[in-house]
């Protein structure tokens, strides 16, 4: 009889998930954090859904986005540390605009501009100090 892992590592038809798995995965995760925050900063009855599906998708992000860090072999450079600050930050943004009562389009652009900074820093990871 196999050991558990040895029968998860050939899910994918490989001993290992590859790098494009990962970044699918992350992906993924991304989709759904933007769906439970806009559902969120929406309002309404199905709220709590909705934070469910935030919180997946931050669960989702931070796991895959970890892997994809060690499959290319990168340990935790300075990058990533700041985009787990933002991940942080992301994870609170609808709390802060419903305790500030930021105006929507306004939470709409600042949500924009931070995931497009993510956005910049995962696919250029530059130095930045």
């Amino acid at each position: 009889m196999r050991p558990c892992h040895a029968r998860a590592s050939v899910v994918f038809g490989r001993t290992h998930m590859d790098r494009n798995t990962y970044l699918i995965i992350h992906l993924i995760g991304i989709s759904v954090l933007a769906l439970g925050v806009g559902g969120m900063m929406a309002g309404g009855e199905k709220r709590k859904t909705f934070a469910i599906l935030q919180g997946i998708g931050l669960l989702v992000m931070l796991v895959s986005g970890f892997g994809l860090l060690a499959k290319l072999g990168l340990g935790y450079p300075h990058f990533a540390i700041v985009k787990t600050v933002l991940w942080l930050l992301i994870g609170a943004l609808p709390v802060i605009f419903r305790k500030l009562k930021t105006p929507l389009p306004a939470a709409i652009l600042i949500s924009i501009i931070l995931i497009g900074i993510m956005a910049y820093l995962g696919v250029v990871k530059p130095a930045l100090w």
